[in-house]
């Protein structure tokens, strides 16, 4: 692991810190982001021996896929959070049979919006984090000048019409978004709707317990009474239902 941390802006730090906290808990929260992990792991290319970057490897949900589909792989699994790259290394050491001669893997602290440092990848692979950059189609393009060529870059990451129903309703009740628009993203080859919490406030508290909180810069967190009329008016106009839009993409160098 690299001993030298990056310097992050203020909130590649912030959005750190709050996953970073909640590292040695967040797999029992996670169902949704292990599902996607899955589903994107369903999505890789055949590739021998690949030199591989993922960015933003949290604690380890698509990186055992990666190890485990490409065993004779070289990696370079990375996140800001150092909590998270720790659970990480864990996950796949226990996932590891004793005496298994596993890929070769290293582990790098990256904020994935200053991504750099490694050039003629043959794979980079991001799931569930590129929602969190200012812009994510401006990353896009320039990890893409890290890929060797033929080389891919795989992801999963949060769509346009994600937490619709509950944007609208802050918006009809006069109250401030906390969360970013999302654009649209070059290479999508596959998306899917989904709303597995029963409700809008089942929704906020899985938020809360796998760190993604961390709002758009200059909110103003809701009051509690606030926060309960949004919970209601989301209950009442949508039956609690809040959308989470998930995309995948594929890019070539």
């Amino acid at each position: 692991m690299s001993l030298n941390s990056p310097i992050l802006s203020r909130r590649s730090a912030e959005i750190a810190a709050r996953f970073g906290a909640r590292a040695g808990s967040y797999e029992r929260h996670a169902g949704l982001q292990e599902a996607v992990a899955a589903r994107l792991a369903g999505l890789l290319p055949d590739l021998e021996a690949p030199r591989v970057l993922e960015l933003g490897c949290g604690t380890g949900l698509l990186s055992r896929h990666l190890v485990k589909r490409y065993p004779s792989g070289h990696f370079v699994l990375t996140d800001a959070a150092p909590q998270m790259i720790a659970e990480c290394r864990r996950n796949l050491a226990q996932a590891q049979r004793p005496n298994e001669h596993g890929p070769r893997i290293s582990y790098e602290v990256m904020d994935v919006g200053e991504a750099g440092g490694h050039a003629g990848l043959d794979l980079i692979a991001t799931s569930m984090t590129l929602h969190w950059l200012r812009d994510p189609a401006a990353s896009l393009a320039r990890l893409r000048a890290l890929l060797a060529p033929g080389g891919v870059l795989a992801y999963a990451t949060l769509g346009p019409d994600s937490f619709a129903e509950w944007r609208a309703v802050l918006d009809t009740e006069g109250l401030p978004r906390g969360t970013v628009d999302l654009p649209a993203l070059p290479g999508l080859v596959e998306e899917e709707h989904l709303t597995p919490d029963n409700d809008s406030l089942s929704y906020l508290r899985r938020m809360k317990a796998v760190g993604g909180v961390t709002p758009r810069d200059g909110y103003v967190p809701l009051s509690p009474g606030a926060l309960r009329r949004a919970v209601r008016a989301t209950n009442l106009r949508f039956g609690g239902r809040v959308t989470w839009h998930i995309v995948y993409g594929r890019l070539g160098a």
